[in-house]
């Protein structure tokens, strides 16, 4: 593009410093101007992370990680091996949503927590750092539904297939998670994660974690030192089969099969409170179209927030909201997509 401005954040603004291209400004003035239908006192409670909360979701979720790891080694089978795999995936997206959170600042009061803790916590995890996240994450919040989004843009090349290949012929979520699923490109993406963008780090985050897990589980006997092997299969298995369908399903009801118009068009806020959203889309995420239009509120205080919203302007209780997945004429997989 040939020209830019530059948008420098605020107390109020999702993300560092980052560079806006002059047409998508309005994604900001959408923000300032939703943030002014919410009083003040509220946004300032809902907008304090809560950092016992935080701590206590970190330790949750490597905890599922790890009983099921341990189910496995204790107890090899099919049944523990796919109880490690459910449960691990399980953890995967818990961990996920909480680095998302650090890439936001929205986990500690101190920014530098956000970027200590999710790096040495979660974004490894998952083949990245929280530097690297948040670059792409913050390009996805400030050209959200253009070309420049590399979650939703079109023919960009870390897209989902359908936006990549401008494919906009699917008429219901099933038939495209299906497309986008069978994806060599997005399966790379995701299993190679940003790999080589932070080899060293990646690379020493993951051996510390195999010779820390090797102490706790039987070691073959030509290995000269304690070294997890389990550990690091059942999570990359996991990794690369569940919570990599996970991953595509999520990003499709997010967004995909709507106008990229405005945040309010764009983006769907799903069915709530049920055994499914709670392994789909953990500590809340399903609060998708609020955490657009907010991004400055931890994934902690989207429920109660959601529900004042709901109550107190019209147009959030208007938007794309859907109370169930499968049933009713709201549920979230029976709509017909691409309809625009």
């Amino acid at each position: 593009m040939s020209t830019t401005v530059t948008i420098t954040s605020t107390e109020n603004d999702s993300v560092s410093e980052s560079i806006v291209p002059p047409e998508h400004v309005s994604v900001l003035e959408q923000l300032r101007d939703f943030r002014q239908k919410i009083p003040r006192e509220l946004l300032a409670k809902y907008e304090r992370p809560t950092t016992t909360l935080a701590v206590s979701q970190i330790f949750g979720d490597w905890l599922a990680a790890i009983i099921g790891w341990q189910a496995y080694v204790w107890r090899p089978n099919a049944w523990t091996f796919t109880f490690a795999l459910l449960l691990m995936a399980w953890s995967q997206r818990g961990i996920s949503n909480l680095a998302h959170d650090c890439n936001h600042y929205n986990l500690f009061k101190r920014r530098i927590l956000n970027d200590v803790v999710g790096d040495l916590f979660l974004a490894p995890a998952h083949m990245s750092t929280v530097r690297l996240q948040r670059k792409a994450h913050t390009a996805h919040h400030h050209y959200l539904g253009t070309k420049d989004d590399p979650d939703h843009g079109l023919h960009n090349e870390t897209s989902l297939k359908h936006y990549r290949n401008g494919r906009f012929d699917h008429k219901t979520i099933p038939s495209l998670f299906l497309y986008d699923l069978l994806d060599p490109v997005l399966f790379y993406y995701n299993a190679v994660g940003s790999f080589f963008e932070a080899p060293g780090l990646l690379i020493g985050w993951w051996t510390a974690v195999a010779l820390l897990a090797g102490f706790f589980e039987p070691q073959l006997s030509f290995s000269p030192v304690p070294f997890g092997w389990r550990f690091l299969a059942l999570w990359h298995g996991a990794r690369c089969t569940i919570t990599y369908a996970i991953y595509v399903l999520r990003e499709i009801i997010d967004h995909s099969g709507l106008p990229s118009t405005t945040i309010l068009e764009f983006t769907r806020t799903s069915p709530c409170c049920r055994l499914l959203q709670k392994f789909l889309q953990p500590h809340d995420d399903n609060y998708h179209l609020l955490h657009h239009l907010l991004p400055r509120v931890p994934m902690g205080h989207l429920h109660e927030l959601h529900e004042w919203l709901v109550a107190n302007v019209k147009e959030y209780e208007t938007a794309n909201r859907y109370t169930s997945y499968f049933t009713g004429d709201d549920a979230l997989f029976l709509q017909t997509i691409h309809c625009y």
